[in-house]
């Protein structure tokens, strides 16, 4: 078995947060996170447009969305 250490997350299931940079932006939500085998954090951001629509992102692609 492989030991991975999970390190300080950023962000938290349930979430809201806003994927920047890239061609497009977009608003979602945190449905899950995953740590690699080499200890880098992948969180799986819900789309708010397109429910049940699902996307890995890395924490530098995201930021916690702001109350509108």
């Amino acid at each position: 078995m492989i030991e991975i250490e999970v390190p300080p997350l950023k962000f938290n299931n349930g979430d809201r947060v806003r994927k920047v940079g890239g061609s497009y932006q977009a608003d979602g939500i945190i449905v899950g996170i995953a740590v690699t085998t080499t200890g880098d954090v992948r969180y799986v951001f819900e789309f708010e447009q397109y429910p049940g629509m699902l996307h890995i992102f890395n924490e530098s692609q995201l930021e916690h969305q702001h109350a509108k």
